[in-house]
């Protein structure tokens, strides 16, 4: 894990879950583009993400919270955030045997992975919620890393931002119980 992300999250340690996979969002989406105003203010401006899906603010997506059409402000951004965050707990809980029996790392690590994939039958029915649902903790940790591909033109391939963050993930799940 990179050295300046294991400050950020060491940083945050006394917090909840949810507020160590904001940090990890945050440090893994980036904002895409944005618009300074002549006032200061930046404006965020949705953009097709390396998979085609519309994307705003650092990771949201959805047609019913992105318009590719309009900007957002930093207080809109971080609304549309917090919900988004929110979902994916919601999903880690719904679909990951023994949820509220894991350490807020391994929930943490659950929460990005949701956050970024999203609750899809791809995601609900995969190994990884499998080996949760056996009580194989680790294993379903180490599932984290696998999900390092995306279709990009059509054709599925490698990301190394994701082969990062699915590493970052598996770190937290697998190793900073003890933390």
């Amino acid at each position: 894990m990179n050295g300046a992300l294991r400050s950020r999250l060491l940083a945050v340690a006394g917090a909840s879950a949810l507020a160590i996979a904001a940090t990890l969002g945050d440090w893994y989406e980036g904002t895409g583009p944005t618009v300074k105003q002549p006032s200061g203010a930046v404006l965020y401006k949705p953009y097709p993400d390396s998979g085609g899906i519309w994307t705003v603010c650092r990771g949201v997506t959805g047609a019913k919270d992105v318009d590719p059409s309009r900007l957002y402000t930093e207080a809109e951004c971080k609304a549309l955030e917090t919900k988004h965050l929110k979902i994916a707990e919601a999903a880690a809980r719904r679909h990951i045997a023994g949820y509220d029996q894991l350490n807020k790392w391994q929930q943490a690590a659950l929460i990005d992975w949701f956050y970024n994939l999203g609750a899809t039958p791809a995601t609900t029915q995969s190994t990884l919620v499998a080996k949760f649902a056996r009580g194989d903790i680790d294993d379903g940790c180490r599932e984290l890393s696998r999900w390092v591909k995306s279709r990009v033109r059509g054709e599925l391939v490698t990301l190394n931002g994701l082969v990062d963050r699915r590493g970052a993930e598996a770190e937290l799940c697998l190793d900073w119980g003890a933390r």
